[in-house]
C-alpha cells in the first residue's frame, strides 16, 4: 500500500472519528441532561372504540390507562338497540385485539351489574376496523343511566379502558334523529341543499353577520352554509350524543374542514356543530343550532400589505398568547398547538401539537385536553401546561397535567413533571386558567378543586396549602405572581386577608375590627386592592347570596403598606370593575334600613404601567372569509417574509416525573351548569346556577353527576302518595305540619306536635324528616322549582311571613298546593301562586331521590 493511499485511509478515518464526536457532543448539547437523548413525539397511537348502528356510528371513545372520575363520561351517552345490545366497532391499528371485556355498573365498577367478554369480533379489513355486537344478559331498565367500560388487553404489560354512559334505547328515535342531523351536516355544503335546511331556521334582523367563526339557529342561510367561501370536508362526520330523553336529544358533529387559500396553501378548520332537537310523528323540531369554526394555524399566510400575521378564523377568546424582547419574540396556543415565531430569524417553531401531523386521523378526535402559556423570557425559553387527557407522548391514555420547558437555544421539549389527576377538562380548565403559576426555584402553584396546591418539582412533592377554597376566595396579579386569600370561606364573616408574594414566599396580613368586614377586589399592575364593609350592613340572603356595601377602598403594595385609600361620607361601593389602569366603582346610597345599587358610577385612575411595545390581536373582514384574526406588531416590525417552519423534539427522560396529586376532601360544594353539550359555567350557589341554566336552556350537576334541575320537564306532574293534608290550624305549626306530611309520603309515621322545629334550620329539618339531602332553592322563580315536583318531589314553600305549604301538583295553568293551617288541598291559577310566593321572598326547598 502506497503512502498517499494511507495517509488518504487516514484523513478519512480521523473525518469519520471527527464526525461522530461531533455528532456525540452536540446530541449531548442538545439533551441537556446526561444520558438523554431527544426524539420526535410519537403520534397518537392506542386503539379507538365506536358505537354503531345500522345508518352510522358515534360515541368515539378515547382509551385510558387507569381508573377514571366518571365526570369525564358527562356529555356523552350510548343507547341499546331494540334487541338490548350495543354494536361495537373497534379500530385496533397494529394492534391485533381478540376480545373486549365488558363492566355494566350503576355508581362503582367494583359493585357490576353485569360483567361479560366479547369474544366474537369480525374483521372489516377494508374499513381496517373490527365488529362485535354486545348483548346483555340483563335487560337495562328504562329511564335508567348505567355506565359501561370497556377493557382490552394492548400486550403482556398495558391495558386500556372505555367508557360511556348507557340506557335503554326503547322509544327514543335515535336513527330518525341520527339521519336528520346527518342530512342536515351534508346539506350545509352546497346552495342548493341548503335551502332544505332553511325551513328550520329562525333567523333574526338582530343577528350580526359578519363572522363565520360562530353561527347559530338565528343566522342567515349564507352565514349557515360558509358565506363566499369553498369548503371541503378532510373526516368524515363524527357524532356524539350528549343528551336524550323524552322530550328533546342534543347531538354534537365535528369535522376537519379545508379551503385552498391560495395555489398550494390550503387551511383547515376544525367544525363543530350542536343539535338541539325534538321528534314527534309529523316531522322533527330543531330547537337549536350551533356552530363554531375554527382555524389550525398555518405560517405560510402573512398579510405583508397590512404588516400582519394571519390567524384565520378565529374567536378571540380561544387565542392565548406571550410576547418578548419587544415583539420580536411571540409564543401563542390555538387549536390544541403550541407555536413561537421569532422574527429576527423569520422562524416559525411548531413547539407542541395535541394532534398528530395527519389531522383527519380519528385518533386525534379527542377534544377533552388543552395547553396553557405560563411564561417566556426575552430568549425565547417557554413553561408551559398540557393538561386533561394525554393522547400522544409516554403518557397516552393518561390523565393530568405536564409541565414543559420549550429551550430556545436548542429547540427542545423538556417535560419537567406530569401531575396525576382524575379530575375532568372542564374543571381542570376552569380552575387553570383561573390561577397556575411556575415561580423561579421549580415550584408550581395551583388551584383545583379548591385545593390550593405547592408542588416542590425538583422535591417531588405536593403540599395543601389552603383547602377548601371558594369561587372569589382566591385573587391573582396579572402575572400571577401574588395572591391574596379570603381566609373565610364565607365572606359574610371575613375580617382576614392573607397576600403571598409567589417568588420570595413573604406574606402580609390585612385585618379589620370585629365590627367591620374586608374582600378581595384585585390587583392594578402588582399593588393589592381591597374593600372594607361595616359589618351591620353585610348582608346574606336565604339562598347564600352576599350584599356587600364597601365603605372604604384599601390599595396596598407588595411590602403591605398603604398606597392609596378611598372613603367619602355616605357612599357605598357595591360593585367593582377593574379595566386596565382605573377601577371603576358602581356606587350605592342608604334608604332607610336598605342600602341600594344607583346608576352613579366613580373612579380611581391608578398609576400608568410602563409602556411597552406591545403585540395585539386585531381583525380584518374581507369577502370570501368575512372576520379573520390576526397578530398586530409594533411598528418598527415588518411582517414581509413567509417565516419558515421548524419542528421542534422532546428530551427522552427515563426518570419517572410523576407526582399524584392530593386531595383535600375539603371541596365545597360546586354546582356545574352545562348546556349545549359543554359546562357554561360552574357555581357554588344552587339558586344562581339554576337561573344560568334556565337562561341557557340547559341543566345543573353536582360533582357526584346527580342532576339537579333540568330546563325541560312534563307539561303537568303530580307527587304520588300526598293525598291527606294535616292540619294544624295556626300559621306558627304550619312548618312542624308541612314537614309531617313530607315525613309521611316517605314511609314514616311523625304527628306535628311531636317535631321541635328549635334551633334546627330548615335543611336539616328537612333532610332529618324526609331522609334525602336538601336543596335551598330560596330565589329561584315558581317555574324553575317546578322540575322538583316533576320529579316526584314535593316543595316547601313560604307563603306569608310565618306560614308554610306543599306544592306537590302543577298543569299549564293551575299549581295545587297543601295548607296544614285550612288543612285544604288548594289549587290556585299559575299567575295568582306566582304573585304570593314572589311577595314572601320565594323561599323554597326541595329534595331528590338520586
Amino acid at each position: 500500500m502506497s503512502k498517499n493511499v494511507r495517509m488518504a485511509i487516514l484523513h478519512i478515518a480521523v473525518a469519520v472519528v471527527c464526525f461522530i464526536g461531533a455528532l456525540i457532543f452536540f446530541n449531548g448539547r442538545i439533551s441537556m441532561e446526561k444520558g438523554s437523548a431527544v426524539a420526535e413525539l410519537a403520534n397518537p397511537s392506542y386503539p379507538v372504540l365506536e358505537i354503531g348502528n345500522d345508518t352510522s356510528s358515534y360515541n368515539l371513545m378515547a382509551g385510558y390507562k387507569e381508573d377514571i372520575d366518571l365526570s369525564l363520561v358527562r356529555n356523552q351517552i350510548t343507547l341499546t338497540n331494540n334487541k338490548n345490545a350495543v354494536i361495537l366497532k373497534l379500530h385496533d391499528y397494529d394492534y391485533d385485539i381478540t376480545a373486549i371485556q365488558y363492566t355494566l355498573f350503576e355508581k362503582t365498577p367494583d359493585k357490576p351489574t353485569e360483567t361479560g367478554t366479547l369474544n366474537q369480533l369480525t374483521s372489516n379489513k377494508k374499513k381496517n376496523i373490527k365488529l362485535g355486537t354486545l348483548t346483555f344478559k340483563n335487560t337495562l331498565s328504562e329511564n335508567k343511566v348505567y355506565y359501561l367500560k370497556f377493557g382490552v388487553r394492548l400486550d403482556n404489560n398495558t391495558r386500556i379502558n372505555f367508557y360511556t354512559k348507557i340506557q335503554s334505547g326503547s322509544g327514543y328515535h335515535l336513527d330518525d334523529y341520527l339521519a336528520f342531523v346527518l342530512k342536515f351536516h351534508n346539506n350545509l355544503f352546497s346552495k342548493e341543499t341548503m335551502t332544505e335546511n332553511a325551513s328550520y331556521l329562525e333567523p333574526s334582523a338582530d343577528t350580526i353577520e359578519d363572522n363565520l367563526e360562530s353561527v347559530n339557529i338565528h343566522s342567515g342561510s349564507e352565514a349557515i352554509s360558509f358565506g363566499n367561501m369553498e369548503v371541503k370536508q378532510e373526516t368524515k362526520p363524527r357524532i356524539t350524543l350528549q343528551e336524550i330523553n323524552n322530550t328533546y336529544t342534543v347531538i354534537q358533529v365535528s369535522t376537519i374542514l379545508s379551503t385552498e387559500v391560495s395555489e398550494g396553501v390550503v387551511q383547515y378548520y376544525d367544525l363543530k356543530e350542536t343539535y338541539k332537537l325534538r321528534y314527534t310523528a309529523e316531522r322533527m323540531y330543531l330547537l337549536d343550532y350551533e356552530r363554531t369554526m375554527d382555524a389550525y394555524y398555518n405560517s405560510s399566510i402573512i398579510d405583508s400589505a397590512n404588516n400582519l400575521l394571519s390567524l384565520g378564523i378565529q374567536n378571540k377568546k380561544n387565542i392565548s398568547y406571550v410576547y418578548a424582547d419587544k415583539g420580536y419574540k411571540v409564543c401563542f396556543a390555538v387549536q390544541g398547538q403550541l407555536w413561537y415565531y421569532d422574527y429576527q430569524s423569520s422562524d416559525m417553531y411548531k413547539i407542541y401539537s395535541l394532534s398528530s401531523e395527519n389531522l383527519p386521523d380519528i385518533r386525534n378526535a379527542a377534544s377533552n385536553h388543552g395547553i396553557k402559556l405560563l411564561s417566556m423570557d426575552k430568549k425565547g425559553n417557554i413553561f408551559y401546561l398540557v393538561y386533561g387527557y394525554i393522547n400522544r407522548g409516554r403518557h397516552e391514555g393518561m390523565n393530568g397535567i405536564q409541565i414543559m420547558k420549550y429551550n430556545a437555544g436548542t429547540n427542545c421539549n423538556e417535560e419537567i413533571s406530569f401531575l396525576s389527576t382524575s379530575l375532568p377538562y372542564d374543571s381542570m380548565k376552569e380552575d387553570l386558567e383561573k390561577f397556575s403559576y411556575l415561580n423561579s426555584k421549580s415550584v408550581f402553584y395551583c388551584i383545583l378543586e379548591g385545593d390550593l396546591h405547592e408542588i416542590d418539582l425538583e422535591k417531588k412533592s405536593d403540599k395543601i396549602v389552603e383547602a377548601g377554597l371558594v369561587n372569589e376566595s382566591l385573587t391573582a396579579s396579572k402575572d400571577q405572581s401574588i395572591i391574596a386569600i379570603e381566609k373565610e370561606q364565607d365572606i359574610y364573616k371575613n375580617k382576614k386577608i392573607e397576600m403571598i408574594d409567589l417568588e420570595s414566599g413573604k406574606k402580609q396580613n390585612f385585618t379589620c375590627n370585629s365590627d367591620k368586614r374586608i374582600r378581595a377586589v384585585g390587583f392594578l399592575s402588582n399593588d393589592f386592592i381591597y374593600g372594607e364593609a361595616d359589618a351591620a350592613d353585610v348582608s346574606k340572603s336565604r339562598n347564600g347570596m352576599i350584599n356587600f356595601p364597601i365603605t372604604k377602598i384599601h390599595i396596598v403594595g407588595i411590602d403591605g403598606k398603604t398606597i392609596k385609600e378611598y372613603q367619602k361620607s355616605g357612599r357605598y361601593i357595591m360593585d367593582t370593575e377593574i379595566k386596565g389602569s382605573i377601577l371603576e366603582m358602581t356606587l350605592g346610597k342608604r334608604s332607610g334600613n336598605k342600602i341600594q345599587k344607583t346608576n352613579t358610577k366613580d373612579y380611581i385612575r391608578y398609576k400608568e404601567e410602563e409602556a411597552e411595545d406591545a403585540v395585539t390581536l386585531t381583525s380584518k373582514y374581507t369577502d370570501t372569509y368575512w372576520t379573520q384574526l390576526y397578530f398586530k406588531f409594533p411598528n418598527y416590525i415588518y411582517i414581509q417574509v413567509v417565516p419558515d417552519l421548524l419542528l421542534t423534539k422532546i428530551m427522552v427522560n427515563e426518570d419517572d416525573v410523576t407526582l399524584k396529586l392530593s386531595n383535600s376532601g375539603e371541596q365545597v360544594e360546586q354546582y356545574y351548569v352545562y348546556a349545549s353539550g359543554v359546562q357554561k359555567a360552574v357555581y357554588t350557589n344552587l339558586t344562581e346556577a339554576i337561573a344560568r341554566a334556565y337562561e341557557e336552556r340547559g341543566n345543573v350537576i353536582d360533582s357526584k353527576e346527580n342532576i339537579l334541575w333540568k330546563c325541560i320537564y312534563a307539561d303537568y306532574a303530580q307527587v304520588a302518595g300526598m293525598d291527606n293534608v294535616i292540619k294544624t290550624g295556626t300559621d306558627s305549626t304550619s312548618l312542624a305540619g308541612c314537614l309531617s306530611m313530607i315525613a309521611a309520603v316517605n314511609g314514616k309515621e311523625v304527628t306535628p306536635g311531636s317535631i321541635n322545629i328549635g334551633k334546627d334550620n330548615i335543611e336539616e329539618l328537612m333532610k332529618k324528616y324526609s331522609g334525602y339531602t336538601t336543596r335551598n332553592l330560596t330565589g329561584c322563580t315558581v317555574d324553575e322549582i317546578l322540575y322538583y315536583v316533576s320529579q316526584g318531589s314535593p316543595v316547601l314553600a313560604k307563603i306569608s311571613s310565618s306560614r308554610y305549604v306543599i306544592v306537590m301538583s302543577y298543569n299549564a295553568t293551575k299549581i295545587r298546593y297543601l295548607d296544614p293551617v285550612t288543612g285544604q288541598s288548594t289549587a290556585v291559577s299559575r299567575t295568582e301562586v306566582t304573585n304570593r310566593l314572589e311577595k314572601t321572598g320565594k323561599v323554597f326547598y326541595s329534595y331528590l331521590i338520586h
